[in-house]
């Protein structure tokens, strides 16, 4: 029997480590999620199916913020943006939101402008902290994005899952929604570090 040798050895390392890779993708990209701590408002970002601005309207309710926005649909014609805001703004009039408390932003298209403007907004009004409530896979991007638009400035920001129930961290790669979820996020991650 002939005897293993150095490549051998390295080729089960590189088989070892991609395996290791694969199986951890979700939890990667999930792993930056906070508790949410109190706030001056907090933000469902856009791309929603419903779940966060559930969570949105329960933290609303749980008193960690005053007021909840909502921004658009990312990368939606601007035209049909404010539509897209509709069924979301009747969804917290609904889970208890007052007209009051909610606050709408359009303008956005991706999760860079979602964060340019948000951070421009707790300028404007002298508030101190966002909530951002999205989806699990998300969250390694955002913190990637968000950390850099608010590098210098005194505000901050906590990330807080949307807890669907389709997201399972460990097993990702075989549900629908999630599998396709993860691969197109290191796609963006990617084209973020090398944008930015």
């Amino acid at each position: 029997m002939k005897k293993p040798t150095w490549r051998t050895f390295l080729l089960l390392a590189v088989f070892l480590l991609a395996v290791v890779a694969f199986r951890g993708a979700g939890s990667f990209l999930s792993n930056p999620a906070q508790v949410p701590k109190p706030a001056d408002i907090i933000l469902a970002l856009g791309g929603d199916n419903g779940d966060r601005v559930a969570v949105a309207a329960r933290l609303y309710r749980m008193g960690f913020a005053p007021r909840v926005m909502l921004t658009g649909l990312e990368n939606g014609p601007a035209i049909t943006r404010p539509s897209y805001l509709n069924w979301r703004v009747q969804f917290l009039y609904d889970a208890g939101v007052p007209r009051q408390a909610v606050v709408l932003e359009a303008r956005a298209g991706n999760t860079w402008e979602e964060a340019v403007n948000t951070l421009a907004l707790l300028k404007r009004h002298d508030w101190q902290r966002v909530i951002v409530v999205s989806d699990p896979p998300h969250m390694r991007r955002l913190h990637c994005v968000w950390s850099k638009v608010f590098a210098g400035s005194d505000k901050e920001f906590i990330l807080v899952d949307s807890g669907p129930s389709w997201w399972d961290p460990t097993h990702w790669w075989n549900n629908g929604q999630s599998g396709p979820f993860v691969i197109m996020e290191y796609i963006k991650l990617a084209y973020f570090f090398f944008k930015h």
